[in-house]
């Protein structure tokens, strides 16, 4: 009986020690900070009014869980909307990973931030954004913003910043033309 107690304690203890050393994934729940809707448009990267005219499939991300991107008809801009049609991408989880869900032809009123590790419009539930119904306080307090047509603006975009987009087109213009000044001194060797 001894022997039995002894050996169920040693069992015990390799349990919990292997699982204090090895831990599984950290886990956190959402918390969000409050602040005012002057203080959102000042912090986040877009502040614009739209519906959603298309809703993709979520997606597992590297970085921020399951993604899910949604396309906006924008109708007003306050902040940061560079085309007609923008491209956001929200946390998918529940609530309690900070996720949100847009419904397919409902019109929002959007706060997103632009993330730094793939440069790109993301908003989450700590962003509140809100239907446009019940929107009025928040509208209100932002005051007259653009309109936007795809006159002004384009027609889509992915939320990349035009600096990002820049640089990337000026890297593929300065490899084009350092393959061309390649094979030219190429050719005139030969």
């Amino acid at each position: 009986m001894k022997q039995r107690l002894v050996m169920c304690m040693l069992i015990l203890l390799l349990v919990t020690s292997g699982l204090a050393l090895f831990p599984g994934e950290r886990v956190y729940a959402c918390s969000c900070v409050e602040s005012d809707v002057q203080e959102r448009l000042k912090t986040y990267a877009a502040v614009f009014t739209g519906e959603v005219v298309n809703k993709g499939r979520s997606q597992q991300s590297k970085h921020d869980g399951l993604l899910r991107e949604y396309t906006f008809d924008v109708d007003t801009a306050w902040k940061g909307v560079n085309a007609k049609k923008l491209k956001i991408l929200a946390s998918d989880g529940g609530s309690e990973s900070c996720g949100i869900q847009f419904e397919k032809n409902q019109s929002y009123l959007i706060y997103a931030f632009q993330y730094e590790v793939d440069h790109k419009l993301h908003t989450n539930l700590c962003s509140r954004n809100v239907p446009i119904e019940q929107a009025g306080d928040d509208l209100k307090l932002l005051g007259a913003g653009k309109l936007v047509s795809k006159e002004d603006f384009g027609e889509t975009t992915d939320g990349r910043s035009e600096y990002i987009q820049l640089i990337l087109y000026g890297g593929v213009i300065l490899l084009a033309a350092l393959a061309i000044v390649w094979i030219w001194k190429r050719k005139k060797r030969i």
